[in-house]
């Protein structure tokens, strides 16, 4: 098997194991950002520092989780176009 060969089921790999992760990671989003609907309807109405706090930490951390998902499916896209081209 030639090194392009190698290098091209490697890519094609890599690809699928991003969009493998990227799936999980959409599904982990989906259940957190239900959590954190819920823990924003429990402290609403809290005037505390603390309660503002952690309700801009888990949605920060969600919006990095949506970014990482994007991320991955771009490198997976990103993997297999170049792939295909050599």
């Amino acid at each position: 098997m030639s090194d392009v060969q190698r290098l091209k089921e490697q890519l094609h790999q890599l690809a699928g194991e991003a969009k493998q992760a990227a799936g999980g990671l959409a599904g982990f989003r989906s259940g957190f950002v239900q959590h954190i609907a819920q823990v924003q309807g429990l402290i609403s109405g809290t005037s505390t520092g603390v309660d503002r706090d952690i309700a801009e930490v888990l949605d920060a951390a969600s919006k990095a989780v949506e970014q990482a998902v994007a991320a991955l499916q771009v490198a997976a896209d990103g993997c297999n176009g170049y792939a295909d081209r050599i």
